[in-house]
């Protein structure tokens, strides 16, 4: 790193706790310049926490101060106040956030975006109401990878879903009660991701294991263009899982998150809201992450598709053009 850079991928993973009322905690990790006045935000998938190492060039380009909230119910974010919606308490945590690390309201541009589950709170934000989070006034796009639908307004959505996501969201997780099949499912991947060499063999089983030459080519040219070692990359994103299955509050709702009502409808947003470009991203071969990009294009006034060669993660090869992509979409 040079001495005027203002990216360190060492202190982008390093872990910070803000404290929120009612004895709760957002955990959350950043990069890049604190004083800028471009922001972007990116939320993980299940089993993820939020971490920022490395922060893709186009969003250097843009001096972006890049950050990324563990969500809640996950890792040491707190579980959230179950008496209110998860669209609200979100929006109160995410603007609580931006006060914290922006107390004068010091940026004029935010970028929303989210990988897997984690495009649900990106869309949550993207189409609250201005009085519930402020800072949506600032937003200049959103970048969806391998995205989910508000399941409330996506009819028939079951017949896109692989066999490990009809068990994790789809509609048994809403028809058998005390919400067992998901207690199943967390007694048999917590088994498995309850220690640091398990959590690596599962994700070589389920994701590294699946790559096809050109897929695994383009990945090894990944890691040397980040100087990174495969084996030391899978152990890192192990140790995050298991950071973020210190709770589990938040894959037990992630179901009943995904069906609730996200507080819009996303065909019916107002010309402010639905004029803000939509990147919605999908890999080919991916049998772990959404697939709702054709409804979510349909349904987004602004959207764009892309399709990417490769399973769940190929997304990090493209990521620098993903963002090049999305910012000529709004620059």
């Amino acid at each position: 790193m040079a001495a005027n850079d203002p990216y360190d991928s060492t202190l982008g993973e390093e872990e910070h706790i803000l404290p929120l009322p009612n004895n709760r905690q957002l955990a959350y990790a950043h990069n890049g310049p604190d004083t800028s006045r471009t922001v972007i935000i990116f939320f993980p998938g299940l089993f993820g926490v939020g971490s920022a190492p490395r922060v893709s060039e186009s969003c250097r380009e843009l001096q972006a101060h890049f950050i990324a909230p563990t969500l809640p119910g996950m890792g040491n974010t707190s579980t959230r106040d179950e008496s209110g919606p998860y669209h609200v308490s979100l929006a109160e945590d995410i603007s609580a956030l931006l006060s914290h690390l922006y107390p004068t309201d010091a940026f004029d541009t935010l970028y929303l975006s989210g990988g897997s589950y984690g495009t649900v709170p990106a869309q949550m934000l993207y189409g609250a109401s201005y009085e519930l989070f402020p800072a949506g006034r600032k937003i200049a796009g959103c970048l969806l990878i391998s995205g989910f639908s508000p399941l409330k307004y996506h009819k028939g959505y079951a017949k896109t879903l692989s066999w490990q996501n009809w068990f994790s969201f789809g509609p048994p997780t809403q028809l058998i009660p005390f919400h067992l099949l998901q207690w199943l499912f967390r007694k048999i991947i917590g088994s498995r991701m309850n220690m640091q060499d398990g959590a690596e063999a599962f994700l070589r089983q389920h994701i590294f294991s699946r790559m096809d030459d050109d897929e695994r080519s383009k990945f090894g040219q990944w890691l040397e263009r980040n100087s990174l070692g495969e084996d030391s990359f899978i152990a890192n994103m192990a140790s995050d899982t298991l950071r973020c299955n210190q709770n589990w509050d938040g894959f037990m709702e992630a179901s009943d998150v995904m069906h609730s009502d996200w507080g819009f409808e996303p065909k019916e947003l107002d010309d402010e809201h639905a004029s803000k470009p939509v990147l919605i991203v999908g890999s080919s071969v991916d049998q772990l992450g959404g697939t709702s990009n054709d409804w979510l294009v349909e349904n987004y006034r602004s959207a764009r598709p892309r399709l990417l060669p490769g399973g769940h993660i190929s997304c990090l090869y493209y990521m620098d053009e993903l963002w090049k992509e999305l910012f000529g979409m709004v620059l």
